[in-house]
């Protein structure tokens, strides 16, 4: 999806044989997600601060892109920022690549496990970003949800 032709929005990430918004929206998406390809890519593949370009993912699908893949596609794209949720973020969120790249994590103590906060975003006409950060719901709500 785009938001106002100016904000990538997809679950996983970037993949390396889609360069292009026209590109992607070629992709049949009405099927199972197949083991590799660029639709693959799309739902698993990972940003990583750490390196640059697209390599192998730890995860086994998809691969992990640096800032350098980021800035590419968005110059490529004429847009400013990608806005993803394929990834565990500790405060609910996490905003990378210089304010270009967001994830947004909205599971509360993920799994029941992780002490994770979560969020949701707004973004208003003029593309400012706010998180709503959250934490999960007190454990006596899980006690009066099994009643």
């Amino acid at each position: 999806a785009l938001i106002d032709d100016s904000v990538f929005c997809v679950h996983g990430g970037l993949s390396p044989s889609l360069q292009t918004i026209d590109h992607i929206s070629l992709l049949d998406r009405f099927q199972e997600i197949p083991s590799e390809g660029g639709l693959a890519d799309l739902v698993w593949a990972d940003p990583d601060a750490k390196r640059l370009g697209f390599n192998p993912s730890s995860r086994g699908a998809g691969y992990m892109y640096g800032e350098d893949v980021v800035a590419h596609f968005l110059a490529l794209n004429g847009l400013l920022h990608i806005l993803r949720a394929h990834q565990l973020c500790m405060e609910g969120y996490q905003v990378m690549f210089d304010n270009r790249l967001s994830t947004v994590w909205s599971a509360p103590n993920y799994c029941y496990r992780c002490g994770n906060m979560a969020s949701v975003l707004e973004i208003d006409s003029s593309l400012e970003f706010f998180f709503n950060v959250f934490g999960p719901a007190p454990p006596e709500a899980y006690d009066q949800e099994s009643q």
